[in-house]
């Protein structure tokens, strides 16, 4: 029985197309690279610089396989030569959507890490790229008696759903960041200002990492209901429970609407545009990347956060 691993050239199925690539070539150490170094040994570097920082197994295969596609287009032509008509042909070969898009954030980081770590590059081929353009709808905060209502509700249903819709509503913390939250993430040491520290494990998002500040009423609900928790961690349960858990409250506060994790975040942003955050500052608070499609939700809450024209009309008479 013939067996792949022992070819000296082996096929790669990856994701759309089938690459060959010399399995030999990789065993070896390449010089240390230059912007004369081929993609080759660009992603050998770029696949250790990864593992060394970190970053997890499938990540890694995903970047480094894609990578080998442009490789297969690209040839031996040198690092400084490779032009965005490369990287459009790159990325016109994807057959679907979702497959673009993944191509070129691994494009993307693969270049960001040639320039920034490398120092090897000064342009970078991708920049004039975006993703796919996914539309966004327009969010439905809760109106501050809404908020009222829902906040006397999970109060009244115990402190764990009380602690729940605060982090979410009041500090805009997303489901996801939620489940992951355990006590060594809070730090009750001023009482009347708490703070919870959000933190990503995966290197990838770090940039969602951030410091929150709340007040005496989170420090009375965290204290009274993590001091019922067996362990560490704070919501030991599955992502559509918290969902269940706010449609249900929604209902019990009388709440004629659908409320989701998501309006409740976006109540959060909206009412920190209210504030006076900039687009920036909204960024930075709701852990997002400053790229396109973040920036155009941020400008959401901004615009649903100014007053409505006719208050603004008869202000200015």
């Amino acid at each position: 029985m013939r067996n792949d691993r022992d070819q000296g050239a082996v096929q790669l199925t990856l994701f759309d197309q089938p690459v060959r690539t010399d399995k030999s070539a990789t065993l070896a150490t390449p010089e240390r690279l230059t912007p004369e170094s081929d993609l080759a040994s660009g992603r050998w570097w770029y696949r250790l610089y990864l593992e060394r920082h970190g970053h997890p197994p499938n990540t890694v295969s995903a970047y480094i396989h894609d990578l080998v596609v442009l490789e297969s287009q690209v040839r031996h032509k040198p690092l400084r030569h490779i032009s965005a008509s490369d990287i459009s042909a790159y990325l016109d070969s994807a057959r679907r959507k979702s497959t673009r898009k993944r191509r070129l954030t691994s494009a993307r980081e693969f270049y960001a890490y040639l320039i920034r770590e490398e120092k090897l590059l000064t342009s970078d081929p991708t920049e004039q790229f975006f993703p796919e353009r996914i539309h966004l709808k327009t969010p439905i905060p809760l109106f501050d008696s809404d908020k009222n209502k829902l906040m006397l509700a999970a109060e009244g249903d115990g402190p764990r759903s009380l602690l729940m819709v605060y982090l979410m509503l009041n500090m805009g913390i997303n489901r996801t960041e939620l489940l992951a939250l355990r006590k060594e993430h809070f730090d009750l040491s001023v009482p009347e200002s708490p703070v919870v520290y959000v933190h990503y494990d995966d290197p990838r998002w770090r940039h969602k990492d951030r410091r929150l500040q709340g007040d005496s009423q989170l420090t009375a609900a965290y204290t009274e209901y993590a001091a019922t928790l067996p362990d560490d961690r704070l919501f030991p349960i599955l992502p559509q429970a918290v969902n269940a858990l706010v449609h249900r409250l929604a209902r019990n506060a009388g709440l004629d609407r659908s409320v989701t994790p998501q309006t409740l975040r976006d109540t959060f942003g909206v009412d920190q545009a209210r504030s006076g955050k900039s687009e920036d500052e909204l960024l930075a608070v709701l852990g997002l990347a400053a790229d396109p499609r973040n920036r155009d939700s941020v400008r959401r809450y901004i615009k649903l956060a100014q007053p409505p024209v006719d208050v603004v009309e008869s202000t200015a008479s």
